[in-house]
C-alpha cells in the first residue's frame, strides 16, 4: 500500500469547533510522487457556507451533497494505514478529527506531515510559505486556487519537492500522530499534548526581560520558535519549562527571544522579531544555553498570568 495521502479540505470558517467542512480532496501518491488515486467530494454542511467569494461553494451548489457521515467509510478507505500530508497540517486534521466527533466516529487519519512545518524547516530562499509561493518555487502549475481537489494536487507536485530537497539536506519530515494531541475545548484545534502542557505551565517566575546579546538565559524569560528551525519544538518545550522559562505561539510584549536557524530569514515570526529587535538564536545554541539557566525572581503571591492565556 502506498504510504502517503495529500489531503485538502475548504471550510465555512477558521474554527474548528464551529464551522463545517464543505469539501474533501485525498490524492494518493506513490514514492515517485505519482498520483495513483483520486478522491474527492463536496458537501452539505447543514450550515451556511460562510466565503462564498473565497471558495466558490454556494447553499445551492451544495444542496443535496453527501454529509460528512455518509462519506465517512470511503474516506476511511483512502486514508487507511497512510500518512496524510497537509498545508498548515493542523488546520485539515482538526477539521476532520471535529467533523468525524459530530458524528460519533473514529477521525478518519491516524498520522499526519505538515508541508509548512518541513518547508520552514528546509529554509528555503522563497518570501514565504504559502502554497502558491511553493508552488511557483517548484514549477508546479496552480489552476484553481481554494478548491480542494487542485491544491491537493498542487501540494502532491510541491511536496515531491520538498522531499527531494529534504533528502539533500538530510532532512526527515516530522510525522505528527493524532494520538499525541489533543484538541483545544473552544476552538477545536489540535495541538500536541506537549506544547498544550508547555503553553499551559503555570508561570511561577517574574518576566525577565530580553535576553541579551552572548548573555545568558534567566528564570522568566519567554521563548517563542519560528517556522525556521531544524528541529521540532516539542523536543525541547518540556526542557525550557523545567529551567523555569516559557514558550508562546506569538510575539509578545513579554517575549525575551525567538528560535530561528536561518539567520537571514525574511518571513514570518523570524523577520516580526528582527523588527522589534529580539535576539535571534538557533536550536543548538538554545539547548547549550539552557545547561545554565540563572536564577530569576519568584512571583510572590499567585503565578503571574500567561500573556496569551492558558490552553485549557
Amino acid at each position: 500500500m502506498t504510504g502517503w495521502v495529500v489531503v485538502d479540505v475548504e471550510t465555512s470558517g477558521m474554527t474548528p469547533a464551529v464551522d463545517r467542512v464543505l469539501s474533501v480532496a485525498a490524492v494518493v501518491i506513490d514514492d515517485d510522487g505519482e498520483v495513483v488515486e483520486e478522491f474527492t467530494t463536496l458537501l452539505n454542511p447543514g450550515v451556511d457556507p460562510g466565503p462564498v467569494h473565497i471558495h466558490g461553494l454556494t447553499p445551492a451548489l451544495l444542496a443535496g451533497k453527501p454529509r460528512f457521515a455518509d462519506m465517512a467509510s470511503e474516506l476511511d478507505r483512502v486514508l487507511d494505514g497512510r500518512t496524510v500530508v497537509a498545508h498548515n497540517a493542523t488546520f485539515d486534521a482538526s477539521f476532520l478529527a471535529a467533523e468525524a466527533r459530530r458524528a460519533g466516529l473514529t477521525p478518519p487519519l491516524k498520522r499526519f506531515v505538515c508541508t509548512l512545518d518541513l518547508a520552514g524547516r528546509l529554509h528555503l530562499s522563497t518570501g514565504d510559505l504559502k502554497l502558491s509561493t511553493l508552488a511557483a518555487h517548484f514549477g508546479v502549475r496552480q489552476r484553481a486556487a481554494h478548491d480542494a481537489h487542485d491544491d491537493a494536487l498542487v501540494l502532491a507536485g510541491v511536496f515531491g519537492g520538498l522531499l527531494e530537497v529534504a533528502r539533500s539536506k538530510n532532512v526527515q519530515p516530522t510525522v505528527r500522530e493524532l494520538a499525541a494531541m489533543v484538541a483545544h475545548p473552544e476552538t477545536g484545534y489540535l495541538v500536541s499534548t506537549v506544547w498544550a502542557d508547555a503553553l499551559a505551565a503555570p508561570r511561577l517566575w517574574r518576566p525577565a526581560g530580553r535576553l541579551k546579546p552572548g548573555g545568558p538565559l534567566v528564570q522568566g524569560m519567554e521563548v517563542v520558535f519560528t517556522q525556521d528551525v531544524d528541529r521540532d519544538p516539542d523536543e525541547i518545550a518540556s526542557l525550557v519549562v523545567d529551567k523555569g522559562l516559557y514558550v508562546a505561539d506569538r510575539i509578545t510584549s513579554r517575549t525575551s527571544l525567538a528560535v530561528c536557524d536561518a539567520p537571514g530569514a525574511v518571513r514570518g515570526r523570524a523577520a516580526f522579531a528582527r523588527r522589534k529587535g529580539l535576539e535571534l538564536i538557533g536550536f543548538s545554541r538554545l539547548e547549550e544555553l539552557l545547561a545554565d539557566v540563572r536564577p530569576g525572581r519568584p512571583v510572590a503571591a499567585a503565578p503571574v498570568d500567561d500573556a496569551q492565556g492558558a490552553l485549557f
